[in-house]
């Protein structure tokens, strides 16, 4: 584990966090963000999966067990992938949803 991942997981514990404007963030952007990463790292499963896909099949993989190893590795390849920075979707999507609560609480709160 190297120590931008341990920082990144320890955010969540110390309380709120500020992003690089300053903002102090709230438990939920923190949530938000996260839920960006995990569906990006879905949409890249599902994208590894097609390429996998257009792979000719192997005799290695003729029985159940070696289908089973083989989707896990494509698993686990998206997660890694996505815990690294992936495509940056994630940030785009995290930014809207922030983009998003602003307005909301304006409208609410003027």
């Amino acid at each position: 584990m190297n120590m931008q991942s341990l920082s990144d997981s320890l955010v969540g514990l110390s309380g709120p966090s500020l992003t690089n404007a300053g903002r102090v963030r709230s438990p939920t952007d923190i949530k938000n963000e996260q839920a960006a990463k995990d569906f990006e790292a879905v949409l890249l499963h599902k994208m590894l999966q097609e390429m996998a896909n257009t792979i000719p099949d192997s005799p290695l993989l003729d029985e159940g067990a070696g289908k089973q190893v083989h989707e896990m590795f494509w698993y686990y390849l998206a997660q890694d992938l996505a815990d690294k920075g992936g495509l940056g979707l994630w940030k785009q999507i995290a930014g809207r949803t922030y983009a998003a609560g602003a307005e909301q609480g304006k409208k609410v709160n003027p």
